[in-house]
């Protein structure tokens, strides 16, 4: 997220406030609606797999943040990861507990949950030219600083989808993400290319490099041969692509959506492959892969065309979940005693900035060098030697790191 040139610390800093909040807020609201769907009501277990899914609970807050990145204060976001944290767990607790979905990596839960909230958020509190304003851009080195996230991302997904499987399930789960990824990266380049006049755009790269782990995230640990794992991650990666060069600026002119960081085409759109993906895998699965009768491996002893189906549905639901809360979470951080900012994609609010507060401070007082260069114009007009090419006269050479060099040009220096 860090790609915003005039944003980058609030990207990375209130992205950090934001995640810790939310693990914090994850632990009651999951603990109540766990309590609520068991009917048993006691004290909240901590365990290590209680805090994996607290982290997914702050990614969906962290994602739904993309969308609408530079558009809120940090005290809008802490007030909409509540509301967020509380549905998200709703919506959880609905999807394991009762229709007992195969989500191994959230491509449903967290991925599809976080992109479609954060979307209708972002529609209802993104000013009408929000994607007009100057400082929503990035520089060249606000881009390269994102790729190094990109990169540790793209490394640490497997782990991400696999983390609380066990056993053979953990193995295929990593083995197949690292080899979507792989696809989705390759794919991205290449459609790049093409979308992009035979270069590559840092934005997609960016981006669309990371959808292969986001779309097999529903059936990683269902998928028993490499090339299935690989052609999700092709495909993927090249519909992320799609959705960054044509998708993004229709649903801009058409629905004055403005999704800051491509959220829908990162998260929203594979994690709805995702899903349709999980329910061809288990259609398709065989009692040679499990070992055992596909119909007695699925939860509730089910058939493989009732999981299939159920898969389906668990990403509808969750889509209207998301949709459904996100009207109210909205509605409600339009409120003026939120503070919402004075000015987009300006971390100035919300930072103290030394550079620009000592020049701000006293702009009349002009820079010391720039004063001594104008009251010593001599200064101005110093030469020195400048050598340029190899030669054996020790009269007219210089040692520069080993290399003897001279043929001597004035310059001016400045």
């Amino acid at each position: 997220m860090t790609y915003l040139r005039t944003n980058s610390w609030s990207s990375v800093g209130i992205n950090f406030l934001a995640a810790a909040f939310s693990i914090q807020v994850y632990i009651l609201a999951g603990g109540l609606w766990h309590n609520v769907f068991t009917g048993h009501w006691g004290k909240i277990p901590i365990d290590i797999d209680k805090l994996v899914s607290c982290d997914f609970a702050a990614a969906a807050v962290l994602i739904s943040y993309g969308g609408i990145l530079g558009k809120v204060s940090p005290f809008q976001l802490l007030f909409m990861s509540i509301f967020e944290i509380f549905f998200y767990s709703l919506n959880e607790s609905l999807m394991y507990q009762q229709l007992k979905i195969m989500d191994i990596g959230g491509s449903i839960v967290i991925h599809t949950f976080g992109a479609y909230f954060g979307l209708v958020v972002t529609k209802l509190i993104s000013p009408p030219a929000a994607d007009k304003n100057p400082n929503n851009a990035s520089s060249h080195n606000s881009n390269l600083y994102a790729m190094i996230g990109t990169i540790f991302l793209w490394l640490f997904w497997p782990s991400f989808n696999g983390t609380l499987g066990s056993g053979s399930q953990k193995t295929r789960a990593i083995l197949s993400t690292v080899l979507s990824l792989t696809g989705s990266c390759l794919s991205t380049f290449i459609c790049s290319a093409l979308f992009r006049g035979g270069r590559f755009n840092m934005e997609d790269i960016l981006n669309a490099s990371l959808a292969g782990g986001v779309a097999i995230g529903s059936s990683a640990d269902l998928i028993f041969t490499p090339w299935v794992a690989l052609i999700i991650g092709l495909f993927s990666g090249g519909l992320s692509t799609f959705g960054f060069n044509y998708i993004s600026s229709f649903l801009g002119k058409k629905l004055k959506l403005y999704d800051t960081a491509g959220i829908h085409n990162l998260h929203g759109m594979p994690g709805i492959t995702g899903a349709v993906v999980s329910a061809m895998v288990i259609a398709g699965i065989t009692s040679s892969d499990l070992g055992v009768d596909p119909n007695n491996f699925w939860p509730n002893v089910r058939d493989s065309s009732k999981q299939a189906w159920l898969q389906i549905a668990g990403v509808a639901i969750t889509f209207g979940i998301a949709v459904s809360s996100a009207l109210l979470t909205g509605l409600l951080l339009k409120l003026k005693f939120l503070s919402p900012p004075a000015d987009l994609f300006d971390d100035r609010q919300f930072w103290i900035i030394e550079e620009v507060e000592e020049e701000n401070a006293n702009p009349a007082s002009p820079n010391p060098r720039h004063q001594q260069l104008i009251s010593e114009p001599s200064a101005m007009s110093r030469t020195c030697l400048l050598y340029t090419s190899d030669a054996a006269d020790d009269l007219l050479c210089v040692d520069l790191g080993g290399r003897r060099i001279i043929k001597k040009k004035k310059i001016i220096v400045i």
